[in-house]
């Protein structure tokens, strides 16, 4: 049976690892479903505009230390699938290293150690206002934004003489609207997003602990991003770049990032096991998730699309420097960002490399 290489078993676990993120994130429903209540309970039975405003006062804090507790509750929660993902993962990888350099025992790291990396290590999120956080303060910034955007719902629509009705329907949502309208629903999507990001964080450090503890074998990891119309522009231009262990750039790029990182063995191994090997790819037609060369980036995999998706990616403009301005996918990549990862405007771009642009008729 042919050897698999590690870009191979990695891109297509995780697909798998997205749907658990999908299954994790339900989990805050029915901490929602409580603060829902808790705020109805203690706005019910009084009008608003018969409040005075140390009784307003009084009613936002309670119902402020309600959500921050139910808040508090699903942190437990929270950390504790956190730290299940990442012992998952770091297993995973280990697996993963034995499948594709058999007859090696590799070190898998302690529980505490895994949980100890993930929680101690700052976020990537380059350029993000989470960057370089803790996952606690990740969660617990989160947390506080929610409570404010309540409260300050309640303290609006006092001022504007609004309803206790028509302030829970602003909180609540429209049941035309499927309550998806209301700051509620704000609340459950950043709640999702902390989540989804907080296990993408899990999986890196869980594996990067791996290979550290594996360094004999693994000398490089390689930033794999998802071949679809959905990856960000940072991730499309990351994708397929080389760093050190211990340096460089770690997934998450931002919040909702799908991006990873695989190991890279040393020559010795490399050589061997990473011929025929391959990537999922979806197709933007279709939908369909097929394979391509492991080798493939981001901008190989576009290149090859019809124009009418490539500037659907990227824009027009950008779509035809692609096509037109006579430079490789690679050397497209570069022009994507500077120095420090923040995204380049045209006009930088065209400063970078005026040939291209000229070439391109832009």
């Amino acid at each position: 049976m042919p050897q698999k290489s590690l870009i191979t078993i990695s891109t297509r676990h995780q697909s798998h690892y997205e749907r658990l993120k999908s299954a994790e994130v339900k989990k805050f429903d029915d901490f929602l479903i409580k603060m829902d209540k808790d705020i109805r309970d203690k706005l019910s039975g009084s009008n608003l505009t018969d409040f005075t405003v140390k009784r307003l006062n009084a009613k936002i804090k309670q119902i402020g230390s309600l959500m921050n507790g139910t808040l508090d509750d699903y942190k437990k929660v929270w950390k504790e699938s956190v730290k299940e993902a990442a012992v998952y993962e770091a297993g995973f990888e280990s697996r993963a290293l034995g499948q594709v350099v058999e007859g090696v025992n590799f070190t898998l790291p302690s529980d505490n150690q895994i949980a100890a990396a993930v929680f101690s290590t700052p976020l990537g999120d380059i350029g993000g206002a989470s960057g370089g956080s803790l996952l606690d303060a990740f969660f617990d910034d989160m947390s506080a934004t929610q409570v404010k955007r309540i409260e300050g719902a309640i303290r609006m629509g006092y001022a504007q003489g609004e309803t206790t009705a028509q302030v829970v329907r602003r909180i609540r949502g429209t049941k035309a609207g499927g309550f998806k309208d209301g700051i509620l629903a704000i609340t459950k999507r950043n709640a999702d997003a902390v989540a989804r990001t907080a296990l993408q964080h899990a999986a890196s450090q869980a594996r990067e602990e791996v290979w550290r503890q594996n360094s004999d074998i693994v000398e490089k990891v390689k930033w794999v991003s998802a071949l679809d119309s959905k990856t960000s522009a940072i991730c499309r231009s990351l994708d397929g770049q080389e760093f050190p262990i211990d340096k460089g750039i770690r997934p998450p790029a931002h919040v909702n990032c799908r991006s990873a990182v695989v190991g890279v063995l040393n020559n010795k191994w490399e050589d061997i096991f990473n011929k025929g090997a391959t990537r999922s790819a979806r197709d933007p037609k279709t939908g369909k998730v097929g394979s391509v060369k492991a080798k493939t980036t981001y901008y190989d995999w576009m290149k090859n699309q019809p124009a009418k998706v490539q500037d659907s990616i990227v824009g027009k403009s950008r779509g035809k420097l692609l096509r037109n301005g006579g430079i490789s996918s690679e050397r497209f990549a570069e022009l994507q960002m500077g120095k420090n990862f923040e995204p380049l405007t045209l006009d930088e771009m065209r400063k970078l490399d005026p040939v291209a642009f000229e070439k391109a008729g832009l």
